[in-house]
């Protein structure tokens, strides 16, 4: 024998939410179906119900308003305002004539389907206007001698038929807005994670790219040097080499750091390597002087105390700017400038535009701005500009050459 778990049970819908609308629509046919039994039961055994006995005229003329009566319940659910209408106008035009035919449920069951799909405000009309026709049906039947005081308990019956149906829509609508709103909360939590893991791709891509273009550039150049003075100066080419070296080793720990966030160890913890800040400025300028590149470094002022990620930003704005230095202007001089005015830290990045033939690029002699705009460079300068409420433009000097100048806010950064 299946045993059923509380878990189970909590899973599980109330019966009356699992039961289906076809279920429902076959309920209506045999409540209707019992209504119409029970209403000719009445007119043909008129004494057994203590019924007034209706002549044989009377009998003919009250059998199909008796159908009519009963058989639209089936239908209430798909038609409800018409069923209403009719099972209205068949009790009242049986009440004047002096028959029972009680409005519940002949009458409740129209207005309680009315009340739980329409509006209050068209359910109260509705509820008024049955109110109306059925006190006017009592008062003619008062008047001819027929009137019976069950009547008006009957009526007193509508109106609390209608108070249980609006209590029944008012909660439909609350437990679909409760369902609204924590399909809301998902979706917006939904989005909330898929941008996260967007900007966070967007980072290690960024991380990647800086890393990646700037080492091998200088790994390029300097393997460049290498080859062409290995034979009549190799101290030149073992320099060139132990560059390559030192270049080759600082990208691997730099890949390291940015796989690193990709890594999480048991605990959760991301298992990184220190970030570079801008005391790194120094060996990352050092490094692409190695690569053959006249740069001269200039701080202005005193490195006030920053937050890392906004070093960081710096670092690779001018790494990137010294890569397109590297690729297409590297032996062109090339001037890094930090300054700190309060609030915020502006980096320049400029070089006088005088290369070597074999620079490559769209524009020789400069950084080109067709060469940063076909790559991610420009790019990722830009955004690591706007992620401190900066700005960055790149663009060329009269007289040849090319500047970076990147502003970013250091004002209410954590």
């Amino acid at each position: 024998m299946a045993v059923t778990s509380p878990s189970d049970e909590l899973q599980k819908p109330p019966w009356l939410a699992r039961v289906t609308t076809a279920q429902w629509r076959k309920l209506d046919v045999a409540i209707a179906a019992l209504l119409l039994f029970g209403a000719l039961t009445s007119l043909i055994f008129p004494s057994r119900f203590g019924a007034n006995v209706p002549d044989a005229t009377v009998k003919w003329i009250l059998f199909p308003l008796y159908v009519i009566a009963a058989v639209p319940v089936a239908f209430r659910r798909r038609w409800p305002v018409q069923v209403l209408a009719l099972t209205t106008c068949v009790v009242v035009i049986v009440t004047m004539m002096g028959h029972a035919l009680p409005p519940v449920p002949f009458v409740a069951l129209p207005l309680y389907s009315v009340t739980t799909t329409m509006s209050r405000r068209q359910s109260v009309v509705a509820l008024i206007a049955v109110e109306v026709a059925m006190g006017g049906s009592i008062l003619v039947s008062f008047l001819d001698g027929h009137g019976d005081g069950s009547f008006t308990a009957n009526i007193l019956a509508l109106v609390a038929a209608w108070f249980i149906a609006d209590s029944i829509r008012t909660r439909r609508v609350y437990l679909r807005g409760l369902a609204q709103q924590a399909q809301e909360r998902q979706r917006v939590a939904l989005e909330s994670e898929h941008r996260a893991i967007i900007e966070e791709r967007l980072e290690i891509a960024r991380e990647l790219h800086d890393v990646l273009a700037h080492s091998l550039s200088v790994i390029t150049i300097q393997s460049g040097v290498g080859r062409n003075v290995m034979g009549d100066q190799p101290d030149e080419a073992r320099k060139a080499l132990l560059a390559v070296e030192s270049t080759s080793r600082s990208a691997l720990e730099e890949l390291r750091r940015v796989l690193g966030v990709l890594r999480r160890r048991d605990d959760g913890e991301v298992d990184r390597l220190p970030t570079p800040s801008l005391d790194d400025i120094d060996d990352l300028v050092d490094g692409v002087r190695a690569a053959g590149v006249r740069i001269d470094f200039v701080v202005d002022g005193e490195i006030p105390s920053l937050p890392e990620g906004l070093q960081l930003s710096v670092y690779r704005i001018i790494q990137e700017a010294l890569t397109n230095v590297v690729k297409h202007a590297h032996d062109a001089p090339c001037t890094v400038r930090l300054s700190f005015p309060e609030g915020e830290v502006v980096v320049e990045i400029t070089n006088d535009g005088v290369a070597n033939s074999e620079a490559s690029g769209p524009s020789r002699g400069s950084t080109g701005a067709a060469a940063l705009n076909e790559g991610h460079g420009i790019v990722g300068m830009t955004e690591r500009a706007l992620a401190f409420d900066g700005s960055l433009s790149a663009q060329h000097l009269r007289g040849g050459g090319f500047r970076v100048l990147a502003h970013l806010s250091a004002r209410g950064v954590s």
